[in-house]
């Protein structure tokens, strides 16, 4: 005999929703990660070939990014958890947080990296070095509260796929950003090539806002229910 599951319908839609609103946030995450990776790469070789600093003060120079970040990372998940502490979030599913907390922190950095755009000769280490803090404090907002919208709007049983999925995607990202700055600045030229590289880069920043902007369900409440619902059938 052949049992009718109330909800199974909206569950297998939920689900799918879901599954491709994950892939659209990985999307996000790429890009994102690309146009780190880009402009990372595009600055260090730019002060140390065009404009002859040292690598110690490149390095220095660089060293704003990761300190902005690691500054902003704790920030951006105490303010994603913030209305849950409050006791004004909705009981499971994603943190009411968390999607603007990331969404400003991608703001944030695509910011910092279109400053870095009309970057020049005539540009010192410090005025590259703050935009480059700028930056990294968006990154550091955008981690942890993104991870938490993918982790909380992913089924149970898919959780771990999803979070390597987003894991991936980064990684991809990484690896892209300075290849597709590297084309950039060849097609460029020397005289343009830099520019090109930081406009790619900053352009990748950009198109990963809208994308982390997108809503999604959590599915936590609604995958609890339609399980009720299923062991009510077969009781």
């Amino acid at each position: 005999m052949t049992h009718h599951v109330p909800g199974a319908g909206r569950a297998g839609r939920i689900s799918g929703g879901e599954d491709r609103w994950s892939l659209v946030v990985a999307a996000g995450v790429l890009a994102f990660a690309a146009g780190f990776a880009a402009m990372h790469y595009v600055v260090a070789l730019h002060l140390q070939r065009d404009d002859g600093v040292s690598a110690t003060t490149t390095g220095l120079t660089l060293l704003a990014f990761p300190l902005g970040m690691g500054l902003a990372g704790p920030l951006g998940g105490r303010l994603a958890d913030l209305p849950q502490a409050l006791g004004s979030a909705r009981p499971g599913g994603t943190p009411i947080g968390a999607r603007p907390v990331a969404v400003t922190g991608a703001a944030l950095t695509a910011a910092g990296l279109l400053l870095l755009v009309p970057l020049g000769d005539g540009w010192s280490p410090l005025d590259v070095a703050w935009r480059l803090a700028l930056a990294g404090v968006g990154m550091g907002l955008n981690g942890g509260p993104t991870q938490a919208l993918v982790i909380s709007a992913a089924p149970p049983d898919r959780a771990a796929t999803v979070g390597s999925t987003v894991q991936f995607a980064r990684s991809l990202g990484f690896a892209l950003g300075p290849a597709l700055a590297t084309a950039a600045w060849g097609l460029s030229g020397p005289g343009a090539g830099v520019r090109a590289g930081l406009a790619l880069a900053a352009t990748a920043a950009c198109l990963a806002v809208p994308l982390l902007a997108l809503p999604g369900r959590g599915a936590g409440p609604l995958l609890e229910k339609t399980t009720e619902a299923a062991a009510a059938a077969h009781d």
